[in-house]
């Protein structure tokens, strides 16, 4: 064979071995490339992922806020108070270190759609001797202690508490809500005035002069009461005594002292005294601790009389 055909046949396979590394290369590299995409897709799903993951903590507050001001509405419409064990058990469940978030959440919402918001009772008094004993045994400060419970109350303002806006509800009935509300408004009343606590006795002979057995529409005084004690209205204090029959007697309750301030009291005062007399203001200050209240309301609608005389 010619060297001249030898160095074409050499020359040729040196080109087909170039043009085959040359493919190999660019096949790897086509492999490569896709390798890169999908770790781009990965860091992207990855960040997709943790956005769907902080959406996800966000919805499930959002969940749990709706489902504790349910809880709180419910609890209120049956005059129970709100128990933090409760929110825990039957609101948060497994994100029970949400409380405070979740809370803070459902406060918001209950004023700004509600105009309410929950408000902690204050701690149960131990009244009974048996019961103070126990509580220094326990070396347990009242004033410090929390109650863990709660009730919804108002946050309108002042201006917007009034009977056209907030009126009793009408479930079982306006008129027997609006009985029931004053039957224990005047009892809290009564024991407030008489120092903080009255006889069973006493209270008895309140009731008769109050006619309550024909006056409450909803049912027996005695059954009232009980309600009143269920709902943290009233306390009933029973001593028992050796030899003798058991001291009973009443005292308010938490949800009464948070529900029936001392210038509710105040305003229910001048309300029945009608024309109260000059030292009015004085008793309900040493009584209650308020001041100004026994005869505003009595002026104001003097004054009111007078412009509708003279419009006449």
């Amino acid at each position: 064979m010619p060297p001249s055909t030898q160095k074409r046949r050499r020359t040729g396979h040196r080109r087909e071995e170039e043009h085959d590394e040359d493919n190999s290369r660019s096949r790897r590299h086509t492999k490569a490339a896709p390798e890169s995409d999908d770790g781009a897709d990965s860091s992207e799903n990855e960040d997709i992922d943790m956005d769907r993951v902080a959406g996800a903590d966000s919805t499930s507050d959002d969940q749990l806020v709706k489902k504790l001001v349910r809880y709180a509405l419910a609890c209120e419409y049956a005059r129970i108070t709100i128990k933090r064990d409760g929110i825990r058990d039957k609101v948060l469940g497994t994100h029970a270190r949400s409380f405070r978030r979740v809370f803070d959440a459902a406060q918001e919402q209950l004023q700004k759609v509600f105009g309410m918001e929950m408000m902690e009772l204050p701690i149960r008094e131990k009244r009974t001797l048996k019961d103070k004993q126990k509580a220094v045994k326990r070396g347990a400060s009242q004033a410090s202690a929390s109650s863990r419970q709660y009730i919804l109350v108002s946050s309108l303002p002042r201006e917007y508490r009034i009977q056209p806006v907030i009126g009793p509800s009408r479930i079982p009935s306006a008129a027997e809500e609006a009985a029931y509300v004053g039957f224990y408004t005047v009892i809290i009343s009564l024991i407030t005035l008489s120092s903080g606590e009255l006889s069973d006795m006493k209270l008895r002979r309140y009731l008769t002069r109050l006619n309550a057995s024909q006056n409450l529409p909803m049912d027996k005084t005695d059954h009232v009461l009980q309600k009143l004690i269920r709902q943290g209205y009233l306390d009933k204090v029973v001593e028992r005594v050796e030899g003798d029959e058991d001291s009973i007697t009443w005292c308010v309750g938490p949800r009464g002292k948070v529900e029936v301030s001392p210038q509710s009291i105040a305003r229910v005062v001048s309300e029945v005294w009608g024309d109260p007399p000059d030292d009015l203001d004085k008793k309900l200050e040493k009584s209650l601790g308020v001041r100004g209240m026994g005869q505003s309301q009595p002026a104001n609608r003097a004054v009111a009389e007078q412009e509708e005389e003279a419009d006449e």
